[in-house]
Order: structure tokens, then sequence, then C-alpha cells
């Protein structure tokens, strides 16, 4: 892989563009990236990464700081990298994830992350090209193909950890393993090992609870059974360390248990008959003593009910009379309500008197009917004239509805009329206008073709444009490919020159004593030919001639294309009738516009014919309504005529009618009025002779009552006379006085007294409750003892259970987690580790002696065969295995520590182990070949004698057509590498950078 141009904006302190050409500053194999501490050297390294994974070099840095802070908020931050593979030359562009301030208001909006990725012929091609694809994940996979590595891998190769190694080999031996983890990039394993560790753990801490649950639940066991302190330590001893005999101790327990069990039950049965016993004689005793009580409270009651004797007979009698008074009581209510009915009839006669006419206030009933009578009559001869009046205003208003009705007639018939006189003039026009959209409808085929043709023009002019364009890139592409054609046959004519001169050297080289000359044939060889140092081999010469074999190819290609493209404008150029883009574009706006026009006549001409025959069919039917509407105002006009004759004939015999009144209606109700006034006066003549009659007729009935319920009287009446709640207050306090006599009487006389004996012993009842709540109390305490001894043997039974679950739990944990409790301790470096190295320092040690091995080789070239790097193992005590390192001097055969090596030693010592690590990541990626290194800062300050060795080691670095980077800020290199790249640090602390190539 080979980086060729780089193109920064507005990224990490570089606020404006940068450009670096890597083709031209790494031309002569060696460059330098200087610039002081933090001025941005790295974020080059930063950006190429970017460019190609998305990310930053950095593995723990965020992508988004890429972005620069100095920059103007409205600049988009954009990496752009020329590189190139065996697959192909690319271009790839990325903007990271930014904020950029909104177009309106305040604020900023989040742009995503976009990528661009383009094929390119040529490294300079730094805007044309094939566009592959704007998918970030589809970018991705292409680079990860093109590339071969993965971001660490790309990493860890295009960036020599020098630095890391020379300070590995200054190192502690405490440091040295975080060193070499950063570099080699194993923090996975080291994950992976924590991870496994901790599942061990976690297998551990459940074996752990599993342990802990048999131990919670014996104790569990202990305190259900009510076992001692000693014992129940005994117990959980014997689970931790005879498990297996657990349950027969626990069994021997709970027999124990039972055993107390059966004979708490014995007790209380025995104290719950004790207490049987004393409850019956308490009974008796108590019984006897209610007996006594009775008999005193009966006889007490006796007498106090025998004194209100008296009381209770005066009262019976005062009931029997008020009981005999009440069926007088109705014939008095009676005649107060026909007096009360007199007065209200006399009041209403004198009201109805006041409402007739005077002279009618004295008649009697038949003359005051003779009056109402005639009234009426009058009422009845009215009735003709009240509809005549009714029916006068629906009249009216069906003479006005008529008129407007007669006035609407008359308006549509003026509209028909004038609407009929302009059809004519209508029916010209569009007759006219059907005639011209028949003629351009008629020009539509034609257009249709001229149309088709002009299209074809231009789609041919626009691809001729297009074609001259690709044109003009293609013999760019082929006049540069004949270029290397012809430089590439000088060179080879050079190297077949050159190899010419050096066979007399490669023959010399060849000749030995006492052997023929080939050339002359002498076996005595005086001066024989020596090949140069830069003699030519038939190697190279062979490689040559198929590069440039391979030239010539991609030159005939490419003139086959350029052929091939031209012989594609020319047809173009004929199918365009020789028309440009602009003519042929006009050509085909004019033809689709009178396409437009045919199109739109040949609607016209559908609408057209559709609506000259709705405007014939429209004044056919104007003529007809025109007629219907002439005769209907004319039957409308004289019905009206008719029916205002008729209403003026009604309303003067209405007139008549009323009589001065506002209208029949109220003259009818002002009659009926008068005869209802006197027809009330009748009623109430009759009601005042009927309310005298009921009074005599009542007065009489209430003294025949009177007389027969033996009341002399109405005041003997009143003086008798009760209400019936008192009746019947007084009747329930004679019953219940009557019962309690009864009860009284019936209890002195009962079987339940009769033997009592007022004079006898009583019974010591108190003693008697004592001895009955001390069985009782003892009853309970046994009762209380059993129900505790059976929840005992219960909860101890389930607490068993409960411990031969754990037991088995315990014993499934122990076998689910064998596997990772021994993984965990060989991940850890425990248990049947016999290296006792933890996963993370194993896989580092061995890395590492893959890097040891791969950078030997690199050391031999660089010291000259003399130095090999040799891992050591040794232990100190019962330490673990380290990652110690040292030198194998070949030229003394002396075994020295690495900290004895000096500056120039140090520096390409740490340099192969760099370069090893390069190669074993390369070689795991399937051998892919980096064109472009950079070499970090670990140079230090260098004495010139260093610096020698130094610079004669990194221009070894070039072998193989590589481009080697020396990403360093020590002064003294600028004197030695001519091309640099200098990052330069600006006032305002942004930086700019300075090529020197």
């Amino acid at each position: 892989m080979q980086l060729h141009h780089l193109t920064m904006t507005a990224i990490g302190p570089y606020a404006g563009t940068e450009v670096i050409d890597f083709s031209t500053v790494g031309r002569a194999g060696l460059f330098l990236l200087e610039g002081p501490t933090g001025s941005g050297k790295s974020t080059i390294i930063d950006a190429i990464t970017f460019a190609l994974y998305g990310k930053v070099a950095q593995a723990s840095a965020d992508v988004e700081r890429i972005h620069s802070h100095h920059a103007d908020p409205r600049t988009v931050p954009v990496v752009t990298l020329v590189f190139e593979t065996q697959s192909g030359i690319y271009r790839v562009q990325r903007t990271p994830r930014f904020e950029r301030p909104k177009s309106r208001g305040e604020g900023t909006t989040t742009q995503q992350p976009s990528v661009k990725l383009w094929r390119i012929a040529t490294p300079d091609d730094l805007d044309g090209g094939d566009l592959l694809s704007t998918n970030i994940g589809d970018c991705d996979d292409e680079i990860a193909r093109a590339v071969g590595l993965t971001r660490d891998q790309f990493v860890q190769t295009v960036i020599l950890p020098q630095g890391e190694f020379a300070t590995f080999l200054r190192a502690r031996s405490e440091d040295k393993g975080k060193l070499l983890e950063k570099v080699f990039g194993t923090a996975f394993f080291r994950q992976v090992q924590e991870q496994v560790v901790e599942a061990g753990r976690a297998a551990q801490a459940r074996r752990q609870s599993a342990v802990d649950e048999i131990r919670l639940a014996v104790h569990a066991f202990a305190v259900s059974a009510g076992l001692d302190v000693e014992r129940r330590e005994a117990l959980v001893a014997v689970s931790r360390t005879a498990p297996e005999s657990l349950g027969a101790e626990l069994a021997q327990v709970v027999d124990e248990l039972t055993t107390r069990e059966r004979h708490a039950r014995k007790r209380s049965r025995e104290a719950s008959d004790q207490y049987r016993q004393m409850s019956e004689m308490v009974g008796d005793a108590r019984l006897r003593q209610q007996r006594r009580e009775r008999l005193q409270e009966l006889q007490r009651l006796d007498e106090t009910l025998g004194a209100r004797a008296v009381e209770m007979s005066e009262l019976r009698e005062a009931v029997t009379r008020a009981v005999q008074a009440r069926p007088v009581a109705g014939a008095m209510r009676t005649l107060a309500q026909s007096q009360a009915a007199l007065r209200k009839a006399e009041t209403a006669l004198a009201a109805a008197r006041e409402r007739v006419e005077p002279h009618l206030r004295d008649r009697d009933v038949a003359l005051l009917r003779e009056a109402a009578t005639s009234t009426r009559e009058v009422i009845g001869s009215l009735t003709g004239a009240i509809a005549l009046e009714a029916d006068l205003g629906a009249r009216t208003a069906e003479l006005r509805r008529r008129r407007e009705e007669a006035g609407r007639c008359r308006t549509a018939l003026e509209s028909v009329t004038s609407e009929l006189a302009a059809l004519p003039s209508a029916i010209a026009a569009h007759e006219a206008a059907l005639t011209e959209a028949r003629r351009l409808a008629a020009l539509l085929d034609s257009r249709i073709a001229d149309g088709q043709r002009a299209s074809e023009r231009l789609e041919a002019a626009s691809a001729h444009a297009a074609a001259s364009e690709r044109v003009k890139a293609q013999e760019q592409t082929t006049t540069a490919a004949l270029q290397a054609v012809r430089a590439g046959e000088a060179r080879l004519a050079q190297l077949r020159q050159a190899r010419i001169d050096d066979i007399a050297g490669e023959l010399g080289l060849a000749l030995r004593e006492g052997d023929p000359c080939p050339v002359c044939g002498s076996v005595d060889h005086p001066a024989p030919a020596r090949p140069t140092d830069d003699a030519v081999t038939p190697e190279q010469v062979t490689a040559e001639e198929r590069r440039v074999a391979g030239l010539r190819e991609q030159a005939e290609r490419h003139t086959d294309a350029l052929a091939s493209l031209r012989a594609e404008v020319r047809e173009l150029a004929a199918r365009a009738d020789g028309l440009g883009v602009d003519e042929a574009r006009a050509v085909a706006q004019a033809t689709a516009a009178a396409l437009d026009e045919s199109l739109r006549a040949r609607t016209d001409v559908e609408h057209g014919t559709t609506r000259l025959a709705e405007l014939r069919r429209r004044e056919e039917s104007l003529g007809a309504r025109s007629g219907a509407l002439g005769a209907e105002l004319a039957r409308l006009e004289q019905t009206s005529s008719d029916l205002a004759d008729r209403i003026d004939r009604e309303t003067a015999e209405v007139e008549r009618a009323r009589d001065g009144q506002p209208s029949v209606a109220a003259r009818r109700d002002a009659l009926a009025a008068g005869a209802a006034r006197i027809d009330t006066l009748i009623d109430a003549l009759l009601t005042r002779a009927a309310a005298s009659a009921a009074v005599a007729e009542d007065e009489t009935a209430r003294d025949a009552d009177l007389a027969r319920f033996g009341f002399a009287s109405v005041d003997e009446w009143s003086e008798a006379e009760r209400s019936p709640e008192w009746i019947a207050e007084q009747t329930d306090r004679i019953q219940q006085f009557e019962k309690a006599m009864t009860e009284v009487r019936a209890g002195l006389s009962g079987p339940e007294l009769a033997d009592v004996q007022l004079d006898a012993l009583f019974d010591d009842i108190d003693q008697m409750v004592v001895l009955e709540r001390k069985a009782k109390s003892e009853m309970e305490s046994a009762t209380a003892e059993l129900g505790s001894l059976h929840d005992q043997v219960v909860r101890a039974r389930q607490r068993a259970a409960e411990v031969t679950e754990a037991l088995g739990r315990n014993a499934a944990v122990i076998a689910e987690t064998a596997d990772a409790v021994r993984v965990g301790q060989l991940v850890a470096g425990n248990g049947d580790n016999q290296l006792n190295l933890d996963l993370a320092k194993y896989v580092l040690i061995r890395r590492f002696a893959e890097v040891l091995a791969a950078a030997n080789t690199e050391l031999a070239r660089f010291s000259g065969g003399r130095y090999t790097l040799e891992h050591t193992d040794a232990k100190k005590g019962n330490a673990k295995s380290g990652l110690g390192v040292r030198v194998h001097d070949l030229h003394t055969n002396q075994v020295r520590d690495v900290g004895t090596l000096s500056g120039g030693e140090t520096f390409y010592v740490s340099l192969s182990l760099a370069l090893a690590l390069a190669e074993v990541v390369r070689a795991e990626s399937g051998g892919v070949d980096l064109g472009t290194l950079f070499v970090d800062e670990g140079f230090g300050t260098l004495d010139p004698e260093v610096l020698d060795d130094v610079m004669q080691t990194l221009e070894g670095l070039r072998e193989g057509g590589r481009t080697v980077g020396i990403v360093s800020h020590v002064s003294e290199l600028k004197s030695r590498i001519a091309d640099r790249i200098e990052v330069v640090v600006q006032p305002d602390r942004t930086s700019r950078l300075r090529v020197t190539a």
C-alpha cells in the first residue's frame, strides 16, 4: 500500500486547508515529519487513519475531536486521501460528525458523518474517477478489502512504535508488560482473562452461596428444634465436615421432639378433665345462689304491684267512658263540616250576584235560566260570520301568493326571452372555433413524428458532448501511457547496455585457476575483470522487460479505448444532424410546443362538438319554455282578480256581525262570559239551599247519638271525650300492669322456687372459683406446651427437608461450576497451571517471542550480523514468568543486558523490534505490502556518532521501494534529511504545514 496525496480542511489544529503530496515529498524514500510537541504531527496520522477507517489512530480517542475548534463553524471538516494498493488507485473523502450553525435563528444542527470513494486511473486525478459508493458501510468494506488490514493492524504496521520499544528496553521489569500490551494491542486477551476469571469468581461465589445456604438451613433447623448453643454448633460442624451424616443427626433430633410432644399431649388431657370437674361444681353453686336471689326479687315486685291496684281501677273507668264517647265524635265532626259548608255557600252566592247585571241579581232561578238561554241563542247565530272572519286571512295570503307567483313567472319569461335572443350568435362562434380545432388536430400525427425525431437529436447531442469529454480524458490517459512506455523502453535499453558492460565482470568472477577462459582460451588469468558494485543482473533485465511489456499492453488498451470513443463521437454527431446541445434543445422545445397545441386541439374538438349540440338543444328548449310561461302568466292574473272580488264581499258581511267588537269571535266570547256568570249565580243559589238542609239534618243526628250512648248534653260528652292516642296509651299501661301481676304470681307459685329456703347456708363460691381458675391455668399451660411442641415438630421437619434440598442444590452447583472454576484458575495462572502464567501474560510472551524471531532478521541486517536478541524466562523466588530480553554479541560470544546498549545500538535494536511487529502483523493479514511507513518519536537527543548509526539504519529502511516518514522534533535530523514536512505553529495557536521536497 502506497500513500500518494492527503488534503485536510478544518482538522485538529489546522484551521484551513493543508495539502501533502507524499509522491513528491517521499520521492527520495525518506522524509522528516517534524514540529514542536503538540503542534499537530500526530494529527496527520489521525487524518490518514480517519480517511481509511473513519476512526483516529488512538483507539481510546473520540473521533469527533478531529474537528478543528480553530476553524470557522461554517467550514465543513473534511479529509481526502489518495492511496494505491494491488487492487488499484483510490480516492476517499470523509467528514466526521460535527455541529454547524443553523441557517436561520440561533443554535446548531448536527451534521452526520459522510464518505465518498472513487477508483481513479492515476494518483494525480484529484477530481475525476468512478464513484464507487457514498454508503459508509459499503465504503468501509471496500477499503478493508483493498488495504487488507484492520484499523488496529494498520496502526501497528504503518506507524512503527520504535519509541515504545526503546522505552521497553529501558523500562523496569514490572512496567514492561504494560508497554508491550499497548504496543502489541493484546488488551483483548486481558479483557477475556478478566471475564473468565470473573466467571470463575462468580462460580466460586455460587459454591460459597450454596454452602452458606446449607449452614443457614442447618441453623434454621437448630433454632426451630430449640437446640442449645453447644448442640447447635455441633450440628453446624457436622454440616461442614461430614454432610453425608447430617440426615441421621436431623432425624434423631426430630424423634426426640416427637417423644416430647406425645408426653405433653397426655398431660394436656389430664388437666382438661380436672378443669371440667371444677367448672361443674362452680356452676351448681352459682345456680342455687341465683334461685334464692330470684325468690327475693319476686316478693318485692308483688308488694309494689299491690299498692297500684286502686290507681289502675280508676284508669280503667276513664278509658271505658272515652271509648263510649268515640262514636258520637263522628256526628259532631259531620255537623261542624255542614255548618262550614253553609257559610261557604253564602259567601259564594254574594260574590256571584256582584258579577251579573244589576237587573238580574234579585231574580229567582227560573228567570235566570231564561236569560242564559236567550244569550246562547245569539251566540249560535254568529257561527257563520266567525268562519268567514277566520278564512279572510288565508284568502288574503293566497291572493298575495298568487300575485308573487305571477311576478316570478313574468321575470322568468323576460329572462328566457333575453337568452333566446343571444343564442344564434353564440352558436355561430362555436361553429367557427370547432372548424379551427379540427384543422390543428389533423396535424397531430405529423407533429408526434417531428417530436420523436427532435428528442432523438437532443439525446444524441447530449451524449456527443459527454463522449467528447471522455475522449479528452482518454487522450490524456493514453498520452501518459505512451510516455510511460517510452520511459520504460529507455530504462530497459539502459539496463541492457549496463548488462552487456558487466558481462566481462561476471565472466572474470567465474574464472578458476587452471580453467580455460571462455573468451581467449588461456588458462592463465593474471588480471580477471570484476563486476561493479551496481552491476545489473539478468533478473533485473527480465523484470524490466516484463514491466515494459505490461506498459505496452496497457498503452494498447488505452489506444483502443480512445479509437472506440472517437468512433462513438462521430456516430453521435451524425445522429444529432450536426446540431449542438443548445440548438437541439431549442428544436425539441419548438416541436414539443406544436405537439401540445395539436393535443389541446384534439381535446377542443371533442368538447366543442358536445358544446355545439348542447347550445342547439338549449335553443329548442327555451322556445318551448317561453310559450308555457306566457300561458301560466295569463292564468295567474285572472285567478288573482276573481279572488280579490270575493274577499271584498266577505269583509263587509263580517263587519256587520262584529257589532262594534274588535272581531266576531270577541263578540261571541263576551256573550259566552255573560251566560257563564248567570249559570254561576244559579249554581250558588242551589248550593246555599242544599247546605241549609244539610245543617238541619246533621243536628238531628247528633242529638240522637248523644242519647243513645248515655250523654245528657254536649258538655257531658266533651268531658268524657279523649283522643285515640290517649286511649291506646292508657290501655297499654293497664295491660302491662296486669301482665306483671300475672308473671310475679306465676313465678312465686312455680316449681323452680318451691324448695328454695331463704335461711339455708350459702356455698363458698369464691373459694370454688379460685380452685377452678387454678385448674384452668394448668390446662391452658399444658395445651400451650402441647401446641408449642407440635409446631416445633412441624417446623423441624420442614427445616430438615430444606437442609436436604440445600444439600442437593450444593451438589448440583459443584457439578455445574466445575469447568468455570477450573478454567478461571488456569486463566489466572493458578490451580493446574504449571507455568504459573495468566492468559494475558502468556499471550504477551508468545507474541513477544514471534516479534523477537522476526526482529533478529532485521537486527542482523542493521548490526552487520553481530547481534541477536534472546528471550529470558528467569524467575525470582516464586514470582511468575517475566518478559526479560538480552542481547547476544556474536563477535564476543557474550550475552549482555539491554541496559548496556549504546544510544545507536538501542535505536536500531528498538527499530528492529518495531519492524518485526509490523512484519508479524503484515504476515497475519495475508502479506500486505506497505509502501509508506512512519517511525514515531523515540530518538531523544542524539550525539553525532549515534546520529550516524541512526541515519545508516534509516537509510536501510528504504529497501524494496519503501517511503519512510520520521516523526520527530529532534533538530539534528534536519541537517541529515532534506525532504521534510514541517508543522509551523502560528501566533493564534493554529498550525500550518511547510513542505520541503
